[in-house]
């Protein structure tokens, strides 16, 4: 194989998840320019593109929109847009954006890094080695994020996250059941 056809083979399989990971982070405006830019690198670079070459792409494309400095201005303002739309009411496809937007609110409330973390197991697919790689950090520091960011999203209220699972988090159902064991029961003699 070609090293043309190799970054054909690359651009094939992954673009689309470039291109997802750099709407979220930069909006439409400058996504394609990223890709662009990521792809422009990988072509390059072809060299030591790994396989498989996605966690090397989003890190990558992550490098481009830190030197573009246009992501934390974009997200700055598409939150205080969100915060100025009115409130939705319930029937139809406006209860879905009212949920969407609920659980935008939620994922807003998450640390850059808990939200991070996040997102790159449930939006992008990754397992937690390759999350933490483009997360620059070790794979355990990586699991750490990710299970506080969940637990954080599951002890949200109900009325701020719609699609928080209905049972308690493990440790307060650890901690209510060693309760109601340590408290004397009015039967005993």
């Amino acid at each position: 194989m070609t090293q043309r056809e190799r970054l054909e083979s690359i651009y094939d399989d992954y673009a689309a998840r470039v291109y997802a990971y750099a709407l979220r982070h930069c909006g439409r405006d400058d996504a394609d320019d990223v890709v662009s830019e990521t792809f422009a690198a990988a072509w390059r670079r072809i060299e030591v593109v790994p396989v498989p070459a996605l966690p090397w792409l989003l890190v990558t494309a992550g490098n481009v929109m830190r030197n573009r400095r246009r992501a934390d201005v974009r997200r700055s303002v598409l939150a205080e847009h969100l915060a100025q739309v009115h409130e939705p009411d319930a029937s139809g496809a406006d209860s879905i954006v009212a949920e969407r937007m609920q659980l935008i609110e939620a994922l807003q409330r998450l640390s850059e890094l808990e939200r991070e973390a996040l997102l790159l197991v449930a939006w992008d697919g990754l397992d937690t080695r390759s999350a933490a790689e483009v997360a620059r950090c070790a794979p355990r520091a990586f699991r750490a994020r990710l299970t506080r960011a969940r637990a954080r999203l599951s002890s949200e209220p109900r009325r701020h996250c719609p699609y928080r699972s209905p049972r308690r988090p493990r440790h307060e159902r650890r901690r209510d059941a060693a309760r109601s064991r340590a408290r004397p029961r009015a039967d005993a003699p």
